[in-house]
């Protein structure tokens, strides 16, 4: 019994694993300002590097260093995420937690 509620859990973590690697489609696409439309997304984890950088840029400001993060994990730059719709950008940063601190909560 044991075994199989086992064998359950890492099936269940398999697909949990695979729907992390699969871009997210924004159910509100948009154009950034250069131009780039911006249909769906895909997280990537983020190194240290690229959080310091965050940091860097956000300074005392909680909010900016977040979306930066976010940004870099999806390979845009912080402004390209000012015109994401929040829906979207809730969706996107639930799998940035999920990839870069193993869970969505807070």
């Amino acid at each position: 019994m044991a075994k199989a509620k086992q064998d359950n859990t890492q099936a269940g973590n398999d697909t949990i694993n695979e729907s992390v690697n699969q871009p997210i489609k924004l159910q509100h696409p948009y154009t950034t300002d250069a131009g780039v439309p911006i249909e769906q997304v895909t997280v990537s984890p983020i190194t240290v590097k690229l959080m310091k950088s965050a940091q860097r840029r956000g300074g005392q400001d909680e909010a900016e260093v977040e979306t930066s993060m976010v940004a870099f994990a999806c390979g845009l730059v912080p402004e390209d995420i000012d015109g994401m719709h929040m829906i979207d950008y809730t969706a996107v940063r639930g799998r940035f937690q999920q990839l870069n601190f193993g869970s969505t909560s807070e």
